[in-house]
C-alpha cells in the first residue's frame, strides 16, 4: 500500500510540476492547486465512476472483459465509449467550475487552464489508486505515462473554454461558452476510449499519436494564455520578460510576438493593460 501511494504521489507530483511551470506571470499558490486537484477530482472520480458503472450493466459492459478472451459487440464499445468519454468530461469541467470559485485565485486567463488541468489530474491520480488495487502496482507505469496525460489533455480542452467563459464573456453563462469545448472533449476522449478498446496495435499506436497532438496543442494555448495576463507590463515579453516600447509588435529580445492577445490588451495610451471589451481605462 506504501508503495502504492508512494508512487502514484510521485508521479502526480511531477505532472503538477510541469503543468505549473507554464504559470510564470502571476504563479497560483501550490495549496491552490493541491486542493483543486484533490477535491474536483476525487468528486469527479466518484460521480463519473458510478454513473460509468450503471452505464456498463445497462449496454452489458464490464471492465473485466478487457482482460479475458470474451467477445464484445462493436457495437456496444462504440456506445460504452461515447458514455464514458462525455461523461467523465462533464464531471471533471463541472467539478472544476465549482471548485475554481469557492477555492481558487482565478486572476489570469492561463489560471483556467492550469486549474482545469489540475482537475483532470486528480481524476487520473484517484483513478490510478482504484486500478492499482484491483490490478496490482503493474499499472502504474503505463498509467503515467499515457491516461494520465491524456486525461489533463482532455481536460486542457474545455480549460480554454474556461478561460473564454471568465475574461472574454463574464457576463454570460459560464456552461454555455464553455459547452462546446467539453462536447469536443467528450468526443476525443469517447474516440480514444474506442481506439484503446479494440485492443489492437494499428488503433493504440492511432490514439498514442493523436494524444501526442493534444498535449502540443496544449502548450501552444498555454503559451497564448500565457501572454494575456493582465499582470504584464505594456510592452513587456511573456517569454523573456524584456520590457519593450507599448506599441512593440514583437520583443527585440527574442522575437516573440506581443500584439497577438484577444483577453487583455495594452490601451492605446501606454499606460496600463485592460480587458479587451473594457469601454475605458483607469489609466
Amino acid at each position: 500500500m506504501l508503495i502504492t501511494a508512494g508512487a502514484i504521489l510521485l508521479g502526480t507530483s511531477l505532472w503538477l510540476w510541469i503543468i505549473r511551470s507554464y504559470d510564470r506571470i502571476e504563479p497560483e499558490a501550490l495549496r491552490y492547486l493541491v486542493l483543486v486537484a484533490i477535491l474536483g477530482g476525487s468528486v469527479s472520480v466518484g460521480v463519473a465512476a458510478g454513473l460509468n458503472e450503471l452505464a456498463g450493466k445497462l449496454i452489458g459492459m464490464d471492465a473485466g472483459v478487457f482482460s479475458s478472451d470474451e467477445y464484445v459487440p462493436t457495437t456496444s464499445l462504440l456506445l460504452f465509449s461515447l458514455f464514458v468519454g462525455f461523461n467523465e468530461e462533464i464531471c471533471k469541467s463541472v467539478a472544476a467550475v465549482v471548485t475554481t470559485r469557492r477555492f481558487a485565485d482565478l486572476n489570469e486567463p492561463v489560471d483556467a487552464m492550469i486549474y482545469a488541468m489540475t482537475v483532470g489530474l486528480g481524476f487520473a491520480a484517484v483513478e490510478n489508486i482504484l486500478y492499482a488495487t484491483r490490478f496490482g502496482n503493474e499499472v502504474l507505469l503505463v498509467r503515467f505515462l499515457w491516461p494520465v496525460p491524456a486525461h489533463m489533455a482532455y481536460a486542457a480542452l474545455w480549460g480554454f473554454g474556461l478561460a473564454k467563459a471568465r475574461f472574454i464573456y463574464p457576463s454570460r453563462p459560464t456552461f454555455l461558452v464553455m459547452g462546446p469545448s467539453v462536447f469536443v472533449a467528450g468526443l476525443v476522449h469517447a474516440a480514444a476510449n474506442f481506439l484503446l478498446f479494440l485492443q489492437e496495435v494499428p488503433a493504440a499506436v492511432l490514439s498514442l499519436i493523436a494524444l501526442g497532438g493534444l498535449a502540443y496543442l496544449a502548450h501552444l494555448r498555454l503559451r497564448r494564455l500565457v501572454a494575456e495576463s493582465p499582470f504584464l507590463e505594456p510592452g513587456e515579453c511573456p517569454n523573456c520578460r524584456n520590457l519593450n516600447r507599448p506599441s512593440a509588435t514583437h520583443c527585440v529580445h527574442c522575437g516573440e510576438p506581443l500584439q497577438n492577445t484577444a483577453m487583455f490588451v495594452t490601451c492605446p495610451c501606454g499606460s496600463a493593460r485592460i480587458p479587451a471589451l473594457a469601454r475605458s481605462c483607469p489609466a
